[in-house]
């Protein structure tokens, strides 16, 4: 996934208000202004104080970013399954072992942070972001996209194609996560919950092995 992102790339879709919105893939290390200027947004639209908003997987991620006009409204950061620091911070609770030994790396992306303005939290906004999402890791060949997000999110990634397939972990500190995987390519998820990712699948076979093989791999799938 890195090779295919290792230089910004755009496309576009349909205005949203004020200018036309557009979404661009940034590689490692890109766009760190651009990004910053979007968090900076967020904690003043939270009321919360500025802090220091890189942390150790910032720099290895690759981003993916809806801008209106120059302005970014929403990001979301895509990490390779052997990105050392996500392995350290993020596979156990991920049980990336589980993939590992039918899986190789490149067949899994991570997404965190996602971030987006409280005015532009509606569909063609979302829909941009995931849909590019969803283009890079298809064309880069991944089969698992993962992420763990706070229970309130849970209806908005099962309408893109997620599921659990893990029970909510407890971090410490004693908040809830979600433990969520979309297949990429898999029709019949997507046809299920009537996401708009159903038209950029072109390979449904590969999209329903992935899917045979995680459900008895992850039996909370059924």
């Amino acid at each position: 996934m890195q090779a295919a992102a290792s230089s910004a790339s755009s496309s576009h879709g349909p205005s949203s208000g004020q200018g036309r919105l557009h979404a661009v893939r940034l590689g490692p290390g890109q766009g760190g202004a651009m990004l910053r200027r979007l968090r900076t947004r967020l904690l003043d639209e939270q009321g919360e104080d500025h802090w220091l908003q890189d942390d150790a997987l910032e720099m290895s991620a690759t981003q993916v970013v809806v801008l209106q006009g120059q302005e970014p409204v929403a990001a979301l950061r895509l990490h390779a399954a052997d990105t050392p620091q996500l392995r350290q911070e993020m596979a156990g609770l991920l049980r990336l072992e589980r993939f590992a030994g039918t899986w190789p790396a490149a067949s899994l992306v991570v997404g965190s942070r996602l971030a987006v303005l409280a005015e532009h939290r509606v569909r063609p906004v979302i829909d941009a972001l995931v849909r590019e999402a969803y283009q890079l890791s298809r064309d880069s060949g991944v089969r698992f996209g993962l992420i763990m997000c706070p229970p309130e999110l849970h209806a908005l990634f099962a309408f893109y194609g997620f599921q659990e397939y893990l029970p909510p972990a407890i971090l410490p500190g004693g908040s809830a996560v979600l433990r969520m995987v979309m297949v990429c390519e898999h029709a019949a998820d997507f046809r299920a919950t009537g996401s708009p990712l159903l038209e950029l699948v072109q390979q449904p076979e590969i999209g329903a092995s992935a899917h045979a093989w995680l459900a008895q791999a992850f039996p909370m799938l059924g």
